[in-house]
């Protein structure tokens, strides 16, 4: 098997996984959040009187929509490199419209690392605003989860840019030729 037979292979693979991720998240998310107050229930990490039990409806529908908020960046580079890797499944790798994909998947990357730590914040005002006073929690978080997909977007940006002047090089050498 040559390698450009194995790189059509896993493009394919990782296309499909991506088709099926643009599915599964919003449906996870609803999940998740709609069994929220059970899921923080079994936290070790909070105090059993920290969140109200269950949680109100309205309650679970803003959780619902801040978590979306956080994850649409990211689901919009998602969009992005499923065409990337389409075009990667047809033999076309080096175009400057992959490295445009490649380019809003870093953004979207770059947009949740930011997004994440207010959503946590706004989250723990929300999760505890029923408590009575005292009781009610302000979190703020920052973790290496962030800074590597900071990271990671910002080493995708760099991919793209490097795409982008490959693109030109090829374009370049097939006017001449």
């Amino acid at each position: 098997m040559t390698s450009k037979d194995r790189t059509s292979i896993i493009c394919k693979v990782l296309y499909y996984c991506c088709n099926i991720s643009l599915f599964a998240m919003p449906v996870l998310l609803v999940w998740v959040w709609f069994y929220g107050d059970l899921i923080a229930a079994s936290a070790s990490s909070l105090p059993a009187s920290a969140i109200q039990h269950p949680l109100p409806v309205w309650t679970k529908c803003i959780m619902v929509l801040l978590s979306a908020t956080v994850m649409a960046p990211t689901y919009w580079g998602l969009f992005s490199i499923r065409q990337f890797l389409k075009a990667c499944c047809a033999e076309d790798y080096l175009s400057s419209q992959n490295s445009r994909y490649i380019k809003r998947l870093a953004f979207g990357l770059l947009g949740t690392a930011l997004l994440s730590p207010i959503s946590c914040s706004i989250l723990s005002v929300i999760l505890t605003l029923h408590n009575p006073p005292g009781q009610k929690m302000l979190t703020i978080g920052i973790n290496s989860n962030q800074i590597i997909l900071a990271a990671v977007g910002g080493l995708l940006f760099v991919l793209a840019n490097l795409i982008q002047r490959a693109s030109l090089i090829a374009e370049e050498h097939a006017q001449i030729v």
